[in-house]
């Protein structure tokens, strides 16, 4: 079955190097054993905005990772929310 799960630098690398020798998306996918579903996600994410000589648009592996990288780091703690959720709960159950 195909994996889900995160991809690394090296994944992204092979898929960069796969889109490059003008593999479709599906060739892609089989060869990696991933789904097809996270190689279309994956190749938006990593695009530059240059084209390949074969007038595709040009998937770059550090540019996905420093995306994901900058989305995960994003996802860190909210406005407004304390940091530590243990220090507020409980305050107004001590009482009762």
């Amino acid at each position: 079955m195909a994996d889900y799960a995160f991809r690394t630098l090296e994944d992204r690398q092979k898929i960069e190097k796969l889109w490059e020798a003008g593999r479709t998306p599906k060739e892609i996918s089989t060869s990696l054993d991933k789904s097809l579903a996270v190689i279309y996600a994956e190749l938006p994410r990593g695009q530059d905005g240059t084209r390949l000589p074969n007038q595709r648009l040009r998937y770059s592996a550090e540019l996905a990772q420093r995306r994901v990288q900058a989305s995960l780091e994003r996802r860190g703690k909210r406005a407004g929310q304390p940091a530590d959720m243990n220090t507020t709960a409980g305050s107004g159950a001590a009482g009762r």
